[in-house]
This record gives C-alpha cells, structure tokens and sequence, in this order.
C-alpha cells in the first residue's frame, strides 16, 4: 500500500497532467475544475483539495513547465550552436506532432490579459527563458563563426521564438509552415543545410 504523501503526490501530478491537456488543446480559460473531475473520476472538492484556487493550479502548472524546459536547455549546453538550433526546433515539433496543440508559452500569452497576476508573472518568467535560450545559441554561433546575421543576437533569439510560436498557430492549417520557418530560420543564421 503506497504511504498516503506518495498517493497526495500521485494525484496532484494527474490534475497537473490533466490540466496541461486542457490548457494545450483549449486554453486556460476554457476550462473548469469540472473538466479535470470528470477526467479523474472524482468531485471538484479533491480537485480543491490540491489546488484551492484555479490560479494556484495554473502558477503550478507553468512552474512545472519552467523547470522541464530548464532541464531541457541543461541537457544541451554541451553541444555545438547548430546543434542547439535543432534542439530548440524539436520543441516546437513536439507540440505539433502530439495533436497539433500550441506551446503552453503560446497559449499563455495569447490569454496573457486574462490571466491573474500570479500567472502572468510566472508566464513572464517562462517566455523570458525561452526567449534567453534563442539569444544564448545566436550569441553562441556568432561567437564561434558557425551563424552569420545582421542585427543583434536579441533581436534574433526574439525572431525565432515569435516565428516558431506563430508557426505552430498557423501549420494547424498549413503543415508546411513549420519546415519552412525552420528553413529560414535557419539561412537567416547563415546555415546552409540542417545537421544530419
């Protein structure tokens, strides 16, 4: 039998996962402690046991998003520029890949005016740090000689988040946006051809 902190845990990391697929695919704002009752099985009151406030559900849940991406982005440093490039597209594949959905920092600013404070901090924080990364692997490749490009490595780290998040909106009905942001992407840097 598991100890009860073990089944305390277990059931708030299924609203979490729960709650992720309701953010991913409607938004923060379409959906209601409800939705995550009925998916569980149980009443909203076990829900409020775990997240006494929708708020608190959604600053945990992009405080969870925060610290895989910060996993993520650590198990890349070691590689080259280029190498991180590709990476950082393999995130925006992924949520396109499982059912089309929008990245949660695409969504989070996209309800940005709508969402309490606390999240709002917390969604600041998170597309800071998606963007920082893009700035890191521009300043990286130009400082390497591998990327080539006109302007500031802020402006490009900036230009390649906005372009993949607007990309992902717009391949839902067009699915070669993506390789063909990835293209540009990619000879906006000076990069020729992928890696392999």
């Amino acid at each position: 039998m598991k100890p009860a902190a073990d089944v305390k845990n277990d059931t708030s990391k299924r609203i979490l996962d729960i709650a992720e697929q309701l953010l991913l695919t409607r938004g923060f704002n379409a959906f209601s402690y409800q939705h995550i009752s009925s998916e569980l099985g149980v009443r909203n009151a076990a829900i409020h046991y775990h997240y006494p406030k929708k708020t608190d559900l959604g600053v945990a849940l992009i405080q969870r998003y925060r610290r895989r991406f910060q996993r993520f982005v650590d198990a890349q440093h070691t590689l080259a520029p280029q190498q991180q490039l590709e990476r950082y597209f393999t995130l925006t594949d992924a949520y396109f890949e499982h059912d089309q959905q929008i990245c949660p920092s695409g969504i989070l600013t996209t309800e940005y005016q709508t969402l309490p404070p606390e999240m709002q901090a917390e969604a600041n924080a998170f597309v800071d740090e998606m963007r920082d990364w893009a700035v890191r692997i521009a300043e990286a490749g130009r400082s390497d000689g591998s990327m080539q490009y006109a302007g500031t490595s802020q402006a490009m780290g900036l230009l390649m988040l906005a372009a993949l998040q607007g990309g992902l909106q717009l391949a839902r009905t067009d699915q070669t946006v993506l390789p063909a942001l990835k293209i540009q992407i990619r000879a906006l840097l000076g990069l020729v051809t992928p890696l392999p």
